[in-house]
């Protein structure tokens, strides 16, 4: 089982690192998964400019770094997302990346992971997120954890340095919700692989751009 940890914030300097590199490290202690960063810093994607939306075409031919992009999440069979908050609201360089999807992502497992350097811990990014991910047909864990001041939580190589009541907090639920989309992951696959992604029948004409 593959499950994609997508980093979605692209800054130069970033908690979001942080978060990835702590979420990787107690992924290790859990069985039959494989647990991959996609950092879209990495992709360069460019700004979603398609003429026809991905879900109504067939004929669809992005550009090589789009088609990558594609494939990792299409090779992924769950998905952890790390997002910030910005302006109350998760970062367009992640929104982007999501417009671009089709049928990648369809029928699989999400957990939301928001951050941020206050104690909301990136709630409103994190609500905004779920109902995206459900729109795409992705099924995102009921449970989720903002982390409030993911700068004291954890250093700079992912390990969990806040010695409070919040810390120890985070060190058992994160685990926990890892584990619960492994499961979720796992349970939903044979109900995938009975019930092929829906295809939609080519258009008569092409809906008009918005």
């Amino acid at each position: 089982m593959k499950v994609g940890i997508v980093l979605g914030s692209s800054r130069s300097v970033r908690l979001g690192e942080r978060v990835c590199k702590f979420i990787l490290r107690e992924a290790d202690k859990v069985p039959g998964a494989d647990f991959q960063i996609l950092d879209l810093r990495e992709y360069g994607l460019p700004f979603y400019d398609e003429a026809i939306p991905p879900q109504a075409n067939p004929a669809r031919n992005p550009s090589r770094t789009v088609q990558r992009w594609l494939a990792d999440v299409a090779s992924a069979d769950a998905y952890v997302f790390v997002t910030p908050e910005y302006n109350f609201g998760i970062p367009g360089v992640l929104k982007n990346a999501l417009d671009f999807l089709a049928y990648e992502a369809e029928g699989k497992p999400a957990l939301i992971v928001s951050y941020s350097d206050n104690v909301r811990g990136g709630d409103l990014a994190g609500q905004e997120l779920r109902l995206i991910v459900s729109k795409l047909g992705m099924f995102p864990l009921p449970k989720s954890i903002p982390l409030g001041h993911a700068e004291r939580l954890f250093d700079e190589s992912g390990v969990l340095v806040e010695r409070s009541d919040w810390g120890a907090r985070v060190s058992i639920a994160v685990p926990r919700l890892i584990s619960d989309l492994v499961r979720y992951a796992a349970a939903l696959g044979p109900i995938k692989a009975e019930n092929p992604t829906f295809r939609p029948l080519p258009r008569a004409s092409a809906p008009a751009p918005l």
